[in-house]
């Protein structure tokens, strides 16, 4: 896929191509993260139009499957419910998105086949049953795609933004999107902080996005939670300081959900975890007793405020992978993942994103550390996957920034990184 982006805050001019692995170099103020928040914002909005859902039937789809996946998710627990584990997404999310990408009734009811086979209760038989009728019956009406991507990109826009988008407020900015695999392309336009779609054409294959930007929402949880589930990003009758931006939001709730399903690791993807698990000496685990996710080292469990800022970054990581939440079809996009980590661990984190670029699972990362992308050169060329990694470098140039492509001349980024170090390092004054 691709992204070029125009005259966005900082950002004069970047195109960003992801092949598998994309990293993001630059000094601060460069307009790295600016890059990220447009991509998740233009990633979850056309995540909405699969099945060209329309922004209207968007809600009555969700508001539909909503009580479906409650009663779904109730008789989980029980012990005639267990066989709803292989077939139920573990976050309510999750099950609305993917209901609301599905093109046709018939698609619907394919995909709730599974689901009702696992179904033993008769009342609970029938009364799901016919709520999957009325949500074949909304799946089936008719849609615009445009005005569905429109509506949902000026919300997650002015939550990320709060308006301040344009340079100076007046310069409309830019955005054209591309998706090769599935022939999908967007372009639109923001001025004045209003969204403007000028071209929509194709279905994409992408169900979701997720943004990091720091591991500490694994014990902000209960905090955030609360926020989050109290106002709403676009919600104009609160303070703009009481707001969660939407990606903070949205991984809260990823997050938030799974404190309700019995073991977070039952879908666990194969060698991924425990990789993982191996660099950080332990994995984390949703404890029902105690009804959180805890981090097992060995003999000891401990709860995620005393575990060190750098484990939980290879947590939430475990985590995302292990629900589904980060996929093929559900790009990571990481600000600065080698905040809080040693400099071993920021290498072996490069060698597992270069594991996960190899595995077609799409990651978007910035960073400052010359560690972490030497990691990632090593890696890509010992795991012989050089095709799956890009190198960029953000530079100011006059008063906004350029990004390029720098895969022929990977030494910028180095000389950029090393330029404070040697101007210390110099003792001949």
């Amino acid at each position: 896929m691709k992204l070029d982006i125009s005259n966005i805050n900082i950002v004069g001019h970047a195109q960003i191509a992801v092949n598998g692995l994309a990293v993001i170099a630059g000094e601060n103020g460069t307009g790295k993260s600016t890059i990220g928040k447009i991509l998740f914002a233009t990633l979850k909005a056309i995540a909405s139009m699969r099945g060209n859902t329309s922004a209207s039937r968007e809600k009555a789809v969700a508001d539909l499957a909503d009580p479906v996946f409650s009663r779904l998710f109730r008789l989980r627990l029980t012990e005639c419910g267990r066989a709803l584990d292989d077939c139920l997404p573990a976050s309510r999310s999750q099950f609305i998105s993917d209901i609301s990408s599905l093109p046709s009734a018939a698609a619907v009811r394919q995909y709730f086949a599974p689901i009702l086979a696992a179904v033993t209760d008769p009342a609970v038989l029938d009364t799901v049953a016919s709520e999957i009728d009325a949500l074949a019956a909304c799946i089936d009406r008719p849609a615009d795609a445009a005005t569905d991507v429109t509506a949902a990109l000026d919300r997650l826009l002015r939550s990320e933004f709060l308006g301040n988008i344009s340079p100076g407020g007046a310069t409309s900015s830019a955005v054209s999107f591309s998706d090769e695999a599935s022939g999908m392309s967007l372009s639109y336009s923001i001025d004045r902080g209003n969204v403007s779609v000028s071209a929509c054409e194709g279905k994409t294959s992408l169900r979701d996005a997720t943004y990091i930007e720091s591991p500490l929402y694994l014990h902000l949880i209960d905090i955030l939670g609360k926020v989050s589930g109290t106002r709403f990003f676009d919600d104009g009758n609160t303070l703009a300081s009481l707001m969660l931006p939407a990606h903070v939001a949205d991984i809260v709730e990823k997050i938030e959900s799974l404190r309700y399903t019995y073991d977070i690791r039952s879908s666990r993807v194969a060698g991924l975890s425990s990789s993982l698990a191996q660099i950080a000496g332990g994995e984390f685990f949703y404890d029902p007793e105690r009804h959180a996710i805890m981090f097992r080292q060995g003999a000891n469990d401990i709860v995620p405020l005393n575990v060190a800022s750098g484990v939980k970054s290879l947590g939430l990581l475990q985590i995302l992978l292990d629900n589904k939440i980060v996929t093929p079809d559900r790009p990571l996009i990481w600000d600065e993942p080698e905040n809080h980590l040693h400099p071993s661990w920021q290498i072996r984190l490069a060698r597992f994103f270069v594991t996960l670029a190899s595995q077609g699972i799409p990651v978007i990362v910035s960073t400052h550390s010359p560690y972490f992308i030497q990691g990632i050169r090593h890696f890509a060329v010992k795991l012989h996957a050089e095709q799956f990694v890009d190198y960029y470098l953000t530079e100011m140039n006059g008063t906004t920034s350029l990004t390029q492509c720098v895969n022929d001349d990977l030494n910028r980024i180095f000389i950029k990184l090393a330029a404070p170090l040697n101007e210390i390092m110099d003792l001949s004054d």
